[in-house]
């Protein structure tokens, strides 16, 4: 593999492993019907998750360290994908910004976590393309789907609930998916 790539995938990871804490967390603070177990069990999970990543953190730096610096072809390929995965982002940051926004005025905050996740789901569609991981598509339709799912759910603490634990579930597979 690449060094640059196990180094880019395991970033991502990271970067994947907080927003699924934070969207754990979400889920868990809307509701008050999750049992101890749960609520227990899910930071354990999260610590062997972050144990996981922080190994494959020190095992890319060591990876790259050694490895070739990249062709000028490879290195021009690599801004390029930069500048799209940047583009993708702020497109998706911007949505994000505009959604809360628009929510909160309407006086619907409680729309907003299916929104965000309809969001970031659709974010996941063009990074498939740009990234080459036909997986990115399965997790943007399943976001898109946790996403509407959630707008259809008429009690709010529910809503929160389900959208959250589930999108933290989709980021944790795509993750281990991604690993593995």
């Amino acid at each position: 593999m690449n060094p640059k790539a196990l180094t880019g995938m395991t970033i991502g990871s990271a970067i994947m492993f907080l927003f699924g804490v934070v969207w754990f967390l979400v889920g868990l603070s809307g509701g008050r019907f999750f049992p101890v177990w749960l609520r227990a069990g899910l930071p354990v999970v999260g610590l062997a998750l972050a144990a996981w990543i922080a190994m494959l953190a020190v095992r890319a730096v060591r990876v790259s360290r050694n490895a070739p610096p990249p062709t000028a072809e490879q290195a021009a390929i690599g801004r390029q994908i930069g500048r799209r995965f940047g583009w993708i982002n702020g497109i998706q940051g911007d949505a994000i910004f505009l959604a809360i926004v628009a929510l909160n005025a309407a006086q619907r905050p409680d729309f907003i976590a299916p929104a965000i996740a309809l969001i970031v789901g659709l974010h996941f569609l063009p990074l498939a393309g740009l990234f080459q991981r036909p997986s990115y598509y399965v997790t943007g339709l399943l976001g898109c789907a946790i996403g509407v799912a959630g707008l259809l759910i008429p009690e709010p603490s529910v809503r929160q609930s389900t959208v959250g634990l589930s999108f933290g579930l989709l980021g944790s597979r795509k993750e281990s998916a991604n690993l593995c």
